[in-house]
């Protein structure tokens, strides 16, 4: 029996690995070549752009096909089949198989094979089971002994030939054959990229397989009418979007530890740039300790053990994981919930996904988590992996529930849980509840709207099935949210989503006029971006701020105004005030204290005598200046060093900024604390909002405050997404009003974000 050349290509939406089981195939890959076959493994990475980037990539990875002369071509997932589906064609011989081991896919024709496609029922035959990496890997070797002797692959158990109709297999997943074997996958790799390729330091280790989450959808009504298919298996219990649920492995302790530990020490040792591991068990908690313990004895270098968590299971298991962080501190390791699925924070949208679970038990869990990495910050994170998952968009979705989510997030500071916000859109897989649930309301359709697209291809994931949204204002919240983040960026896209779900809800048009209505946001919002970018780096016009660039340090904690639109408590600050202000003098700059309003803060006298330390250097506060209205806390902001501020004006007018701020004589206040900061010698700069009332009435208060120029921004959840031409007739007529008087004006550009307090205000030289 000749061997086989085996290729394993494993590809990437993005230049990051992520978070994708990628150990599996070097598992298979080992496999492969125990049996005597060759074996090489690529990982793919591709731009995410669809356009010639991607082209080129899907070219060099036909190209590296050809130059190996492989008989197969193994992946776990497929985004991109162009290059599988032209290299298979051009030799009759070639085939591409698909291994499936848990997660939903969605046959292409490019596959032929798939290795995994029916599990087989659990025994109450209430959902599909669980099935383990060694049944994967028995049934993947018999696939390539039936290839290798010119056999029908499609006899072996588990195994599915695609055609025509789709995927067939004659027989689910064999138990396994004979005793487990310790696993030790292939680590040596090819990368093919556009630059260098990202190091890989993450890697997964296999527990148990499945999870023990088995609440049956059909309990709730937007599932209680459905019937299943007869020739497809769906995952019947737990979330209704996961193909995971239902059953769970639970293996004995000890033997799950042994062979994880097995595995630390093959993959630490053959990679020894491996910094994380990840653990593939969705209640690794209840042996987490045990495991680290075990694996330190046994050799295993100081990791970051990653593991996965539900928001009930941290509450209800505090004990272990307290258990857990002791054993990680005492040998000098780490562990990380990197991933908790919170999906939403819309109890409507977790109903609609089976969670089981509430906003208010996520927001218990999380403080949670934040006080234990307090607590301990040498053993124990939970932020910085950010593999938590969100999927604030699926076809039942409406611009309130959007809006509730963001409203969530922002409160309480959850941005620091994602990298990014907006993009994270449902996956639709016919072994899914939901994806059922869906067709029966009508939004799976033959291909994606023209001016839509899937989730997976972006992410890396495996191709999909397209669906619709069944609310228009949706479609049109979805498309305005992509437009605004290609435009502006990520680090806005909260108050990008704010802005596009308020614009959303009040929109009364139909499918026909998405299009339309959001090429005309798309044209106001270029202009709105070309007149502040033209402002912010004008040549003439009004004249610059007196100012320095400064050194911000961002703090957490409260604020006495109510500002919807504010925001400063997207994210949390992990370290300490105090550290991050150290961390900050290092650059030799002078620093300013901002987020939240810091005059609230008990430590603040601490904070500022840290900023200004033995060199005196100067010290800046972004503030509303609300408690500086006191004469004797100004005086003290002086005493103790703070040479500058930068005062927080929401509209020109007193009502407009009290309605903002939502507190009664809060202008009052702010014009006060301004005046007394001026009067001990701290220069005062107005940041003040465009976008409301006419701007030009900003300038009135320069008859009481001796200010050092106008700071211009436009927060875009703020205003009216409808209005955006009228926001940048109202900048140009502030720079305008401004060069007339000759006060001086600076104008962030809108994609500006946290970068517009990293300036200090100063007297001008000689004006005292």
């Amino acid at each position: 029996m000749p061997p086989l050349r085996l290729a394993f290509v494993l590809p990437y939406g993005q230049a990051s690995d992520g978070f994708f089981p990628d150990t599996f195939a070097g598992v298979l890959a080992a496999e492969a070549v125990a049996a005597g076959h060759h074996a090489q493994i690529a990982r793919v990475y591709y731009v995410g752009d669809g356009g010639d980037r991607d082209a080129e990539i899907a070219a060099r990875l036909t190209a590296w096909l050809e130059a190996g002369r492989y008989d197969v071509v193994v992946v776990e997932r497929l985004f991109d089949d162009r290059p599988i589906a032209a290299f298979t064609a051009a030799a009759p011989h070639r085939r591409a198989i698909l291994v499936v081991r848990g997660d939903s896919v969605e046959p292409t024709p490019a596959i032929e094979l798939i290795v995994g496609w029916r599990r087989g029922p659990t025994r109450g035959g209430r959902t599909r089971r669980a099935v383990t990496i060694w049944q994967i890997a028995d049934a993947f070797a018999a696939t390539l002994t039936a290839l290798a002797a010119g056999e029908d692959p499609a006899q072996v158990p588990g195994v599915a030939v695609v055609g025509p109709e789709g995927p067939v297999a004659i027989a689910a997943l064999s138990d396994e054959r004979g005793p487990r074997r310790p696993l030790a996958p292939m680590l040596e790799h090819d990368a093919i990229a556009l630059g260098p390729a990202p190091a890989v330091v993450r890697r997964t280790l296999f527990g148990n397989a499945g999870c023990p989450y088995a609440a049956d959808p059909r309990a709730l009504p937007l599932y209680r009418d459905l019937t299943w298919p007869d020739d497809a298996e769906v995952a019947r219990l737990g979330c209704a979007f996961c193909s995971l649920g239902g059953d769970y492995e639970r293996r004995p302790d000890a033997e799950v530890i042994a062979s994880l530990v097995g595995q630390a020490r093959h993959i630490t040792a053959g990679a020894p740039t491996t910094r994380e591991l990840v653990l593939d068990d969705q209640h690794a908690l209840r042996y987490l300790t045990a495991l680290i313990a075990a694996a330190a004895a046994a050799g295993v270098p100081p990791v970051r053990w990653l593991f996965a968590a539900r928001v009930d299971t941290l509450v209800r298991e505090r004990r272990l994981l307290d258990d857990a962080i002791a054993a990680a501190a005492a040998v000098g390791h780490q562990v990380e919930v990197y991933l908790t699925g919170f999906e939403a924070f819309s109890d409507v949208e977790l109903a609609r996904y089976n969670k089981g679970t509430t906003v208010a038990e996520q927001l218990a869990a999380i403080a949670l988590l934040r006080d234990l990495a307090a607590a301990h910050p040498a053993a124990f994170a939970f932020a910085e992996a950010r593999g938590h998952s969100l999927i604030l968009w699926n076809p039942w979705t409406t611009p309130a529930d959007l809006a509730t989510s963001i409203a969530v997030i922002r409160a309480h500071g959850l941005r620091e849980l994602f990298d990014e916000l907006g993009r994270n859109r449902l996956r639709l897989y016919p072994d899914l509840p939901i994806f059922h649930a869906a067709a029966a309301a009508g939004a799976v359709v033959e291909a994606w709207p023209s001016d839509e697209a899937g989730a997976g291809a972006g992410k890396g994931y495996h191709h999909e099935r397209p669906w619709r949204f069944l609310d228009p204002r949706t479609r049109l919240a979805w498309r305005l949210a992509e437009r605004l983040r290609a435009r502006l960026g990520v680090a806005t896209e909260a108050s990008q989503l704010a802005a596009v779900a308020a614009f959303a809800q009040t929109w009364r048009g139909v499918d026909a006029d998405v299009a339309p209505t959001a090429a005309a946001i798309a044209r106001a919002l270029d202009e709105l971006v070309a007149t502040l970018d033209a402002l912010a780096r004008r040549d003439d016009g009004p004249p610059r701020g007196w100012q320095r660039r400064a050194a911000v340090v961002r703090l957490d904690g409260a604020c006495n105004n109510g500002c919807a639109a504010c925001p400063n408590g997207e994210r949390r600050a992990g370290e300490p005030a105090i550290a991050r202000i150290v961390a900050a003098r290092a650059d030799d700059l002078p620093i300013i204290l901002a987020g939240r309003e810091p005059t609230l803060r008990d430590d603040l006298p601490e904070l500022l005598a840290a900023a200004r330390g033995a060199d005196r250097r100067p010290v800046g506060l972004v503030t509303n200046a609300r408690r500086a209205a006191y004469p004797p806390f100004a005086a003290a902001l002086a005493r103790a060093g703070v040479t500058g501020a930068s005062v927080k004006l929401f509209a020109p007018t007193a009502a407009g900024h009290d309605t903002a701020a939502q507190v009664d004589g809060a202008h009052t206040q702010t014009v006060a604390g301004a005046v007394a900061l001026a009067a001990h010698g701290v220069a005062v700069e107005a940041r003040v909002a465009v976008g409301v009332g006419d701007p030009r009435a900003y300038l009135a208060l320069r008859a009481a405050v001796p200010l050092t120029g106008l700071r211009a921004q436009v927060t875009l959840d703020a205003i009216d997404l409808g209005a955006l031409a009228a926001v940048a007739a109202s900048a140009r007529a502030l720079a305008a009003a401004c060069a007339d008087a000759g006060c001086p004006l600076e104008v962030a550009p809108l994609a500006a974000g946290p970068t517009l307090d990293a300036w200090l205000p100063v007297v001008p030289s000689g004006s005292r």
